[in-house]
């Protein structure tokens, strides 16, 4: 046998080679044909990488011969997919194709499919959370159908909602306010202040509430109304140009014929003296709360 430097076919090695593959042509004594061995075909270094180069060969002519039978004869369960590739994985051929449609099926849909590949296979569903794949087996050969679940990515802006705080600062932990593209994000800091600010303003409310709900009762005994209509009055009568005190309108045809704003004894109660600077705002104050329907 006639030895050579060159390159080895398996290992791409430059030294002697002297192993051709089991399939070159020999003569009768069993030697590799001369004229083939002149003619400097792929050579290798040692008969374990010859040996490796032809099981090579031989896997990837049977991966070629299940990816016809899998064309010409495809298996009930297997849904149509997009354009086959047959790639080497770790020393082995194998088949992969996606399956057709992924992007406009539901992940329903998509999932039942590939499940029907698992169910015909015996072998279990393969998901990662964002690869689900089915592997079967054709005439000895690897072959999987795959499709990728659909994600959506947020952009984070550069610094918080609320203050200058730098939102990519590796110390700085940020979440989204709401949901969608534009809720606003804030960083955690922010975000805890908001909360203990709206911790306290509903303590505040709850507050406000039951000095309301007490004042109602009150109204509703002395006016008959949970919301009476608020005016400025007098207590003095010629003492202040300007109303001193606020009270319920006073519901007595009499006295709301008369239209003095003098507090009388049929006024109703409370007639509470605040003085002239601070009548107008007190009246408009609860009139706003009548109109808004919240209980003084």
């Amino acid at each position: 046998m006639t030895a050579y430097i060159s390159e080895c076919g398996y290992c791409h090695e430059t030294q002697f080679t002297g192993w051709y593959s089991k399939s070159a042509p020999h003569d009768m004594y069993g030697r590799v044909d001369r004229d083939y061995g002149d003619g400097r075909p792929v050579a290798y270094c040692s008969e374990e990488h010859r040996d490796a180069a032809d099981a090579q060969r031989e896997a990837s002519a049977a991966a070629a011969a299940a990816l016809a039978e899998l064309l010409m004869t495809p298996p009930a369960w297997l849904p149509p997919v997009d354009n086959w590739e047959m790639s080497e994985d770790d020393g082995a051929w194998v088949l992969s194709a996606s399956l057709r449609g992924a992007d406009v099926l539901d992940e329903r849909r998509r999932y039942h499919l590939i499940s029907r590949i698992a169910a015909g296979s015996k072998l279990p569903v393969e998901d990662d959370g964002r690869v689900v794949k089915a592997r079967f087996v054709v005439d000895g050969v690897q072959a999987s159908v795959w499709y990728l679940r659909p994600f959506e990515r947020w952009i984070v802006p550069e610094t918080c909602a609320t203050r200058p705080t730098e939102l990519g600062a590796p110390d700085v932990s940020f979440v989204r306010l709401g949901e969608g593209r534009d809720a606003p994000v804030v960083c955690v800091a922010c975000r805890d202040r908001m909360h203990a600010a709206w911790i306290k303003r509903a303590a505040a409310d709850c507050d406000v509430a039951r000095g309301r709900a007490a004042a109602a009762e009150f109204l509703r005994q002395s006016t008959g109304s949970d919301l009476p209509e608020w005016r400025g009055t007098y207590t003095e009568y010629g003492v202040h140009h300007e109303p001193n005190a606020i009270a319920p309108v006073c519901t007595d045809p009499d006295h709301i014929e008369s239209e003095d704003p003098t507090a009388f004894e049929c006024c109703p109660e409370p007639i509470i003296d605040v003085g002239p600077a601070l009548a107008e705002y007190l009246v408009a104050l609860l009139n706003a709360d009548r109109e808004a329907g919240e209980t003084a």
